[in-house]
């Protein structure tokens, strides 16, 4: 690639990603099947001054708990949660990536280990941003 060439991408690049960081942030609702049936929660995704994914995961059976390990690189996204102190003194720690595109965030969880009460360790759902 030409240096002036390379040099427009760079400069496109730059311009565009505050755009889609700033269509990630804010209150994202989902609901997930679970083996006791429907599971509510909220996604607070935020974006910081120096434009790195910060945010939190709550529920009514939870309290937040922050999210790490966030990437964002265009629309996909990238993030982790661990849920501390389980009833039998265990975490477990769940990833998830996925894509945003309007007031929609597809995402994908994956269970890091064996998923409690043997329920699926991956699934696929949609987010949809809170109005």
């Amino acid at each position: 690639m030409r240096p002036r060439s390379l040099a427009l991408a760079a400069i496109v690049a730059v311009l565009t990603w505050p755009v889609a960081a700033q269509s990630l942030a804010g209150k994202w609702n989902a609901t997930v099947d679970a083996p006791t049936g429907p599971f509510a929660f909220v996604f607070d995704l935020l974006i910081d001054a120096g434009g790195a994914l910060t945010g939190t995961m709550q529920s009514e059976l939870f309290p937040p708990i922050p999210i790490k390990e966030a990437t964002l690189k265009g629309n996909d996204v990238a993030f982790k949660i661990t849920f501390e102190g389980l009833p039998d003194g265990s975490s477990l720690t769940v990833s998830y990536t996925g894509t945003v595109k309007g007031d929609e965030l597809a995402l994908v969880s994956k269970l890091e280990g064996a998923a409690p009460g043997g329920g699926p360790t991956e699934q696929a759902f949609t987010a949809h941003r809170s109005k």
